[in-house]
């Protein structure tokens, strides 16, 4: 977060969710992620703290192999956007799932602990991701439990609040919908893999306080083994089960794909033809990336039948639901346009202010999707767009289909 947007993100809040909100998140920013994670972790832990990454897990004795890939894929971060010359990639590597036994679980967000103190890196993210990911459940665990405790355990030496038996860990590190649905959710896939192969499916330890969209999309996800909430703290684990951290791969997109489509009761699919729906994610209700000249906007959306949604007013089903049903998707960056994973041939229309992140424009091209970016105008915490320029990429769009 830019700390020139504070106040006006501050603001918001207040007015969308009232004062203790504001002052958790409040909190969340100056002790987890400034003095914790910015002048402790950073200054101090970053290059320090022994990680074992997903090369050694995938190579250890206990460790069952599944998938093979062999392609490579791009980042989901700003130099890996496709207008670029050489957009970076990186090869993701078959599939797994690790045991290692006598494991410690950092709360409330992770990461997972060898018995030793190593990091386990497929606990909270990609290879490349790994050492900031860890900082960030690093920096929560100091804020909840203590940097006593918490360094503790990173040596190896940990007090544990609770004790597990076999269990998986599908805790995200931050809590919007797509870090839980794409990086937790698809963990499953591995985990029932692994439950079918030995006959022990690991209990799936998951946030005990959960948003409703969060109980929904598990129920729908109807994971085969056990599943256990967890309110944080340090935890013991006798075998902690990792499966490779969903980077994702085409694989685990279409299983997402079809294993909540048809939870939410869409029957079948086809290549798009039957799709008719043109939905633009609405950011009302966010406190960043609205669109300031909306009326501009809303009159282009217009001409072309594009419907509006603030998809915090429908459930998971509804979402899914309406996605499967969509032929273009238009919105700014934002966790919503996760669900274009739950389309068929999509286009996807993704608008940015200052800064460009490869999320969903990497997640459309593993889905074979058409995709443009818009780069419009930053204004403030928000997007100004160019109403000519949205109006051509749309039509050039849909004339692609």
């Amino acid at each position: 977060m830019e700390l020139g947007n504070v106040p006006g993100r501050a603001y918001r809040k207040l007015r969308a969710d009232g004062p203790a909100a504001l002052a958790h998140e409040g909190r969340e920013l100056l002790v987890t992620d400034l003095c914790y994670h910015s002048l402790w972790y950073d200054r101090f832990l970053h290059d320090r703290l022994d990680v074992l990454d997903r090369g050694e897990l995938r190579s250890m004795p206990t460790t069952h192999t599944y998938d093979r890939f062999d392609g490579s894929i791009r980042y989901k971060g700003p130099g890996s956007v496709r207008h670029l010359d050489n957009p970076a990639r990186y090869e993701p590597g078959d599939r797994f799932v690790a045991d290692l036994p006598n494991a410690t679980i950092l709360g409330p967000a992770g990461p997972g602990l060898t018995a030793d103190g190593r990091i386990v890196g497929d606990t909270v993210g990609i290879p490349a991701l790994v050492r900031r990911r860890a900082g960030a459940g690093v920096a929560k665990s100091m804020a909840s439990n203590g940097p006593v405790r918490t360094m503790r355990a990173l040596r190896g030496d940990a007090t544990p609040d609770e004790r597990f038996g076999t269990v998986a860990l599908a805790v995200p590190t931050w809590g919007n919908y797509y870090h839980w649905t794409v990086e937790c959710l698809i963990r499953i896939r591995l985990l029932e893999r692994y439950g079918a192969e030995t006959g022990e499916y690991p209990t799936l330890v998951v946030p005990a306080d959960r948003a409703s969209w969060m109980d929904e999309s598990l129920a729908m996800a109807d994971y085969a083994g056990p599943v256990e909430g967890w309110d944080g703290g340090i935890a013991h684990a006798d075998r902690l089960l990792v499966p490779t951290f969903p980077d994702p791969i085409p694989t685990e997109c279409r299983w997402l794909h079809d294993r909540m489509r048809k939870a939410a009761g869409v029957i079948g699919e086809d290549d798009g033809d039957g799709a008719d729906e043109r939905i633009y994610v609405s950011r009302a209700d966010a406190t960043v990336r609205r669109v300031s000249n909306w009326s501009a906007v809303r009159r282009v959306l217009g001409e072309f039948g594009i419907e509006p949604y603030t998809l915090s007013d429908l459930n998971v089903r509804e979402q899914i639901t309406l996605f499967s049903r969509a032929e273009l998707v238009v919105g700014p960056h934002g966790a919503g346009l996760t669900n274009v994973v739950y389309g068929d041939n999509l286009g996807v229309v993704e608008l940015f202010g200052s800064k460009q992140m490869a999320t969903f424009d990497r997640l459309a091209e593993l889905l074979g999707y058409r995709y443009t970016a818009v780069q419009c105008q930053s204004d403030g915490l928000d997007v100004r767009v160019d109403p000519e320029q949205l109006r051509t990429t749309i039509r050039e769009t849909l004339a692609a289909r």
